[in-house]
């Protein structure tokens, strides 16, 4: 496909130029008249911006486009300032970013000796037509694990199985050996792994109301769903013997918290209200899980000899001992000579991944299945890095891509629905595990209806109770090896919770919407979120993020020309984000300094940087200290909701700008971009550039440059310098640059730019500190040309992100825009080519609620 963009204001400049174009395409057009892959199509355009506009709306997998327009062309003149890869050209640099179509389209610029680059172009083009291109992104998705337990149950004798020659090929008695020990490892570490994620400390630390929740949405299913079966126990004489009932519906009755936690990681719901509930609730539900091991042992043994059950229950209880109190000394032994920011040697964690093998076979010998061995393993490795993340690191993807597989294979091999005979005991069996799913559900009702919650979070939380993973169907293959089960019941069982997963999962993704949630909950409080309604003389709540200790000099700065004083004091709400690496939950949580940890890790120095600041007496700024572990995906959440909660008018980010050696930029990006789209108050994108300055001498000194073009955001930025003229440290510029082509195309806005502008000369008439300069431009070009005349002789750059809805602005530019995240000016400044890439820049974003 051949677009041919006629731009009107270059077509008379070079004659020569425009007749060997002309040439080119029309060799092109005749050679492939009556080829049907062949498409050409004509553009006229007046200007430079719409030609880029046009280039814009192209949707092809693959793209080719000469590098120079030639030596006259005004495309080149206007938008060479803006060109990030000078070696790609005008149009070059546009398709190679990351937002034109979505970075998925290839692209070849050419560059011709001397003639003009489109018509070697056109060659090229010629030269391979006839030939097919097609650009292929595989994307891998997220393993779930329902749609594993349905491929393994199709590979089973219930659908191919069917086939003599595919189940031969399956289920051959050679490989079964493989099958069943491959899958038998990856139960294993899938329980070891999963272990080593959890939060061990939330075990004693969980709330009152999670205790009661938890209780409820226990005691309530298991209740219900003994009292049917034993209404219809005649029907099921497979399950009557003994105690086993009790314990099958028990367990049925139970969530596990690997399980759920990798649930609510699929649905991005760690870090949400409702997922930190299910999370502590099922956290009561593996401390009641315990026990059931322990009565599985009792099972296991002959009832003429429980005295072999007692010894397995001592046995367990000796390698349990043993595991506390010998090999996690030896964990914490590992991590204390493990310098931070260093790998774990290798040597360590080979023996570590061996360990739980080890445990699960000595469990297994004792007389208890394999998996309590591995769990307790994994319990005594502390979660997080740097071992827990190491192991996770070591270990997950050779489980997840190699020894997992084969255990839904073995799943799928066990259930065989044709082994269904008795349809009477098949629809009792299902319909006494449909009543405890029922009850789990009114358990979740009853108890947070005590805790005015309502009603939608109570069911919402009754379903992701309900979600059945791997552990599951682990027990169930064992008591059907036991002959607890028979095959018609294991196949009842494993299909009820596929079934049961297979709801509930798309309801909690249609029911429930966190980002609505957080939209919501700032409308009704706007007027305490914003700088320009927080008085001056009142305390200023600032939540700053730290990525790294190299972040903490520049903010510290920042704050410190923010002007605290006695009757101004600042609260920096400081929060320490980590990725979640190496654990299974996520959390948020006040930060306790120890002053004899041997070895301090980054939180530790960030933490106490901030405090010895805080402590300094010229400065009246209080340290609230904070620690977040979670995905970058839904971090935002938190630090969303901890502002909402602390009635903080401000959040500052750091920009990542040097972060790419540790390959975070796009998390870290995308962070913001979040914050930015969710939060309740102003924030501040901060692009530190400065050298550290801790010095508390009175002389201190820091300049301050503000561009001002209007609307919300820029406001913002002018009442965060009206705060800190009131610091003689701080001098400030003024820039008000007025467009003439916004200036009249919303009267309210205006009016509101003009009483703030007002109001900071009035306040700042006599300071000699402050300077205002005002400029006129006519055109959007001669906004930046304003901008990037500016001398280099400011520490920091305050500006706004978004100039209005309206802003033609905003419009022309935003195609050129690298960093959506800092808006038009942000980008321009953040760029290395602006006053030599020294100056700090402040990106600041309204919420942009209508009055």
């Amino acid at each position: 496909m051949l677009y041919k963009i006629l731009l009107t204001e270059d077509s008379e400049e070079n004659y020569r130029e425009n007749h060997l174009d002309e040439c080119s395409v029309n060799k092109f057009v005749a050679k492939n008249i009556g080829n049907p892959g062949v498409v050409f199509k004509k553009f006229k355009t007046n200007k430079s911006l719409q030609a880029l506009n046009i280039v814009r709306s192209v949707e092809n997998n693959y793209l080719l486009v000469g590098k120079l327009r030639g030596p006259h062309s005004r495309l080149e003149q206007e938008m060479n300032p803006w060109v990030d890869y000078k070696e790609l050209g005008v149009i070059g640099d546009m398709l190679a970013t990351s937002y034109f179509g979505g970075g998925l389209m290839s692209i070849l610029v050419m560059h011709s000796i001397g003639d003009v680059n489109d018509s070697s172009s056109i060659s090229f083009l010629d030269d391979i037509n006839g030939s097919s291109f097609s650009s292929s992104y595989n994307f891998r998705d997220r393993n779930n694990v329902q749609y594993h337990h349905q491929c393994g149950i199709i590979l089973g004798p219930s659908v191919m199985g069917r086939n003599k020659e595919m189940m031969n090929l399956i289920c051959h008695p050679e490989n079964l050996m493989l099958s069943n020990t491959m899958s038998a490892i990856g139960g294993i570490y899938f329980i070891f792994i999963n272990s080593v994620k959890m939060d061990k400390s939330r075990i004693l630390l969980t709330a009152k109301k999670a205790w009661n929740v938890g209780l409820t949405c226990y005691a309530v299913p298991c209740s219900i769903s003994l009292i049917v079966f034993y209404q219809l126990q005649t029907y099921i004489p497979e399950l009557t013997t003994g105690v086993f009932p009790v314990y099958l519906f028990a367990l049925s009755s139970q969530s596990f918290l690997p399980v759920t936690a990798h649930a609510l990681g699929e649905l991005n719901l760690l870090t949400s209200d409702l997922g930190q509930l299910a999370i502590s609730s099922v956290t009561v539900h593996e401390i009641i899980g315990w026990f059931l091991t322990c009565l599985a042992m009792f099972l296991q043994a002959e009832e003429a000899a429980q005295w072999i059950g007692i010894l397995t229950v001592f046995s367990f209880l000796a390698l349990t001992t043993f595991s506390i109190f010998v090999l996690r000394p030896l964990m914490l032994w590992i991590i204390r000579n493990t310098p931070e920011g260093k790998p774990v040697d290798e040597t360590y964690v080979r023996g570590i991944l061996l360990a739980p093998l080890i445990t699960g076979v000595l469990s297994d010998i004792l007389g208890s299945a394999y998996f309590p061995g591995a769990f307790i393993m994994g319990l005594i490795i502390p979660a997080g890095p740097p071992l827990g993340s190491a192991i996770v690191d070591k270990c997950e993807l050779m489980l997840s891509e190699i020894f997992l597989p084969f255990l839904y294979i073995r799943i799928g091999q066990l259930t065989n629905v044709y082994s269904v005979t008795d349809w009477k005991a098949f629809g009792a069996f299902q319909f006494t595990l449909a009543t405890g799913y029922v009850g789990k559900v009114a358990g979740s009702l009853v108890s947070l209806l005590c805790f005015k919650t309502g009603i939608r979070t109570a069911l919402l939380l009754g379903f992701i109770l309900n979600i059945k993973g791997v552990l599951e169907f682990v027990i169930s293959s064992r008591w059907r090896m036991f002959k607890y089960l028979d095959d018609a019941s294991h196949t009842a069982f494993v299909i009820s919770n596929v079934l049961v997963t297979a709801i509930v999962t798309p309801l909690i993704q249609i029911f429930y919407k966190p980002e609505t949630r957080l939209e919501m909950s700032h409308l009704t409080e706007i007027q305490t979120r914003t700088l320009q309604a927080t008085p001056l003389h009142c305390e200023l709540r600032v939540l700053c993020c730290f990525h790294c200790e190299d972040n903490v000099p520049g903010i510290i700065t920042l704050l410190r020309a923010f002007s605290p004083t006695e009757n101004s004091p600042i609260c920096n709400y400081a929060v320490h984000v980590i990725e979640l690496i190496g654990r299974a939950t996520p959390l948020l949580d006040t930060y306790e300094s120890k002053s004899r940890k041997p070895m301090p890790n980054s939180t530790d120095r960030i933490m106490r940087a901030l405090s010895e600041c805080s402590k300094a007496s010229i400065l009246s700024i209080v340290i609230q200290p904070f620690r977040m572990i979670a995905p970058y995906k839904v971090m935002h959440e938190m630090v969303c909701k901890l502002a909402q909660d602390k009635y903080i008018p401000l959040i500052i980010l750091p920009f990542p700008e040097n972060l790419e050696v540790h390959g975070k930029t796009a998390c870290l990006r995308s962070f913001i971009a979040n914050v930015e789209d969710n939060s309740p108050c102003t924030v501040g994108i901060f692009v530190d550039r400065n050298p550290p300055r801790y010095s508390d001498s009175t002389k201190w000194s820091f300049r301050v440059a503000l561009f001002f073009l209007g609307g919300p955001d820029d406001r913002e930025a002018l009442a965060l310098a009206l705060r800190m003229s009131g610091n003689p440290g701080v001098s400030i510029t003024l820039y008000r640059i007025l467009l003439k082509e916004d200036s009249e195309k919303d009267y309210r806005e205006n009016h509101l730019d003009e009483c703030l502008v007002n109001r900071f000369i009035a306040k700042n008439i006599s300071n000699p500190g402050v300077v205002f300069k005002e400029f006129k431009a006519n055109k959007s070009l001669q906004v930046f040309d304003t901008v990037r005349s500016m001398e280099n002789k400011y520490e920091l750059v305050l500006v706004g992100k978004r100039r209005g809805s309206h802003s033609n602005l905003e419009e022309e530019m935003n195609p050129w825009v690298e960093y959506k995240e800092l808006g038009v000016i942000g980008d321009m400044l953040a760029s290395s080519d602006f006053g030599g890439g020294l100056m700090s820049i402040l990106v600041m974003q309204s919420t942009m609620v209508e009055d």
